[in-house]
């Protein structure tokens, strides 16, 4: 009798219910590298079991000095999930930051806890939360060309890199978010075409759907709209900083998304989705302030999903 109670806690404990929440204390736009580099000084305290990074952390060129910084949080959250914004690539190109980013989710001081969101889908354990993250590269429009060009320092700072390239990988990154999306959406419906059952074989059924349906988080660099995602003043030049893309297939299944990039933090509702970003910025020089700016860039924010 003891060992089937046990065996009864420890089945528990394995299979937790697909509706059980997880904690993610949310950061981006650090910019880490800006100078003097802060890699080795900038703190974050501990506020929930895992971290999100959506971004515009610092360079992957800086390797070392980045590694030891992720290494201090994973040193300390369950879980690290780290988006490469347009900054992780300076001084390098697209293939090389790649290259870096895949090398230092490998690192063996960081214990596996690092988990690139590289066009990714990460089933988190013991909870039913599904996250994706790709960078979600901007859809630069050809009219929108020239301000771009002048703007962003991208093509200067990113080795071969052109705003053909920002178009393609835009393209890559909203393909695979949307499939992956449709996959979800098509396996949490999923219904058996049987007419004649037991009443035992649908209540299986059902408890097999439920387990199915996942609270699916997104995190990306760029904003999924142009709207309500950066300074009222920056609008003119929305297509440096994200595409509208949101409304599109998300049919509910999106509860959360995290995005970085635009240094403007907010948190709001649209199409029933919570949209959320909590970017600190540029350190302004001879200051301890930064040029982020919406709401207040709060190192301890956390989200629920």
């Amino acid at each position: 009798m003891i060992e089937k109670v046990k065996s009864l806690f420890s089945s528990t404990h394995k299979h937790p219910p697909a509706s059980a929440s997880a904690s993610f204390q949310v950061l981006s736009d650090l910019h880490l590298e800006t100078g003097p580099p802060q890699y080795a000084s900038f703190e974050i305290p501990v506020r929930a079991n895992h971290l999100i990074l959506a971004g515009d952390i610092g360079r992957l060129a800086d390797y070392d000095r980045y590694c030891n910084f992720i290494q201090k949080q994973t040193d300390r959250f369950a879980l690290v999930f780290l988006v490469l914004g347009n900054h992780e690539f300076y001084h390098g190109s697209f293939a090389e930051g790649i290259e870096r980013a895949r090398m230092l989710e490998q690192e063996p001081c960081l214990n596996g806890r690092l988990v690139l969101l590289h066009q990714r889908r990460f089933d988190l354990p013991g909870s039913g939360v599904t996250v994706l993250g790709c960078t979600l590269w901007s859809d630069v429009a050809h009219d929108s060309r020239r301000i771009v060009c002048s703007k962003v320092k991208d093509r200067l700072l990113i080795r071969d890199w052109s705003v053909d390239d920002h178009n393609a990988r835009h393209r890559s990154d909203l393909t695979w978010l949307r499939d992956e999306i449709r996959s979800i959406i098509t396996t949490g419906n999923s219904t058996s075409t049987t007419t004649c059952v037991t009443e035992k074989q649908t209540q299986e059924q059902q408890q097999k759907k439920k387990q199915k349906q996942r609270s699916v988080l997104v995190i990306t660099h760029h904003a999924p709209s142009t709207r309500k995602m950066s300074s009222p003043q920056q609008h003119a030049e929305s297509a440096l900083f994200g595409t509208d893309t949101l409304p599109e297939g998300l049919d509910g299944v999106v509860k959360t998304w995290v995005f970085g990039h635009t240094h403007y933090t907010t948190d709001f509702r649209e199409q029933g989705v919570r949209i959320i970003s909590n970017q600190r910025g540029y350190m302004l020089h001879r200051s301890d302030k930064t040029d982020g700016e919406g709401g207040k860039f709060d190192i301890e924010k956390v989200i629920h999903v």
